[in-house]
């Protein structure tokens, strides 16, 4: 091992608190995992040293604080750090990642199609490039490739909206639409629910919430009068003073709102059938079994599939780009369409 590599070895075996901290029992950690046949109490005196220094580069007020951040216990006879929540190299235990999947499973109602798996993989990524001690020699480019997910747009409001959703407040906000022409609103509304979703060009967070009306004294909340605003739409937040009653059923849950929406946002109409046929050679055949479009879905025989939902523009515009694999059979109506946008997009390239 090279000298980082066996400084990050050491690093490990002090997040074990179980094992004992010596020259003696390192040496023979060593030579049973990394065939290191020497290791000498110089050494570990030197590597002990290092890592006191990278602790202090890492935690300055604290070693400011506290004096050296690796102590010596005579009555155990082994090294320890002082705090169990310090390292001198950034990286993950099995056992912290353990914590956190069992946090996030706990709390996957924050969470939809498996992005709390998808954030314990991340982080088990990261782990994994922080302790790559088994090669002299690394490649100069990154093992492992995610997504830069980047900040939300409208972040910043997210600790305000989960307060007033929680404690059911009421709230004044102003929204400002998309359009040029878009003018300043200002409204009075309960938040229920925030709501992330890809519309293909990036990922963003929405409000989910229902307009007071002012002249009603009592505000019954219902599915369907609610309404959603993008975050990045909206400028300022603050409670409302008006004086205010709201009935809310107790079966009432605000993610019903999209019970029958294949993206965000509701259609026009009433939810529908839709059938739809498989191109006997396409791959998506045996992909829909396993990955439905819509929880909503049927398979009714080898090729044809019924789907549940609100036909809008993400409706349209997915089936519009799997055209090639995906025959629309009913509604009639949803049929006519795809055909004129399709004779739209090929008069494109004539």
């Amino acid at each position: 091992m090279n000298t980082t590599d066996r400084l990050k070895e050491l690093n490990n075996l002090f997040l074990r608190k179980t094992f004992p901290m010596r020259a003696s029992t390192v040496s023979s950690y060593f030579t049973e995992h990394f065939d290191q046949l020497s290791y000498s109490e110089r050494s570990f005196s030197r590597d002990i040293k290092a890592l006191k220094e990278k602790l202090a580069e890492r935690y300055p007020s604290l070693e400011e604080t506290e004096g050296d951040l690796i102590r010596y216990s005579k009555s155990e006879n082994r090294f320890y750090y002082i705090r169990d929540d310090i390292s001198a190299y950034p990286s993950f235990s099995e056992k912290e990642l353990d914590q956190i999947a069992s946090i996030i499973d706990f709390n996957k109602h924050l969470f939809t199609g498996g992005n709390g798996n998808g954030i314990v993989n991340k982080l088990r990524a990261i782990s994994l490039e922080n302790n790559l001690i088994k090669n002299e020699e690394i490649a100069h480019w990154p093992a492992i490739e995610l997504i830069n997910e980047g900040d939300r747009s409208g972040s910043e409001h997210v600790k305000f909206l989960v307060d007033a959703i929680a404690g059911k407040q009421l709230i004044e906000i102003t929204h400002k639409g998309l359009t040029a022409n878009s003018k300043v609103k200002t409204i009075h509304c309960l938040p229920l629910l925030i709501k992330e979703y890809n519309n293909g060009w990036y990922t963003g967070w929405y409000l989910l919430f229902q307009e007071m009306d002012q002249k009603e004294t009592i505000n019954k909340i219902s599915k369907d009068q609610l309404r959603l605003f993008a975050l990045d739409r909206i400028g300022n937040l603050r409670f409302s003073r008006l004086p205010y009653k709201t009935r809310i059923h107790p079966s009432f849950q605000p993610s019903d709102f999209f019970k029958h929406s294949l993206g965000l946002f509701r259609g026009a109409r009433e939810a529908e059938k839709i059938i739809l046929r498989v191109q006997d050679d396409s791959w998506i055949k045996e992909y829909l079994p396993k990955y439905p479009i819509h929880p909503s879905q049927i398979q009714i025989d080898e090729q044809l599939f019924e789907l549940t939902i609100e036909i809008n523009k993400d409706v349209e515009n997915f089936l519009f780009r799997y055209a090639t694999e995906l025959q629309v059979i009913e509604p009639f109506h949803l049929k006519e369409q795809l055909q004129k946008n399709l004779k739209k997009a090929l008069q494109l390239y004539q």
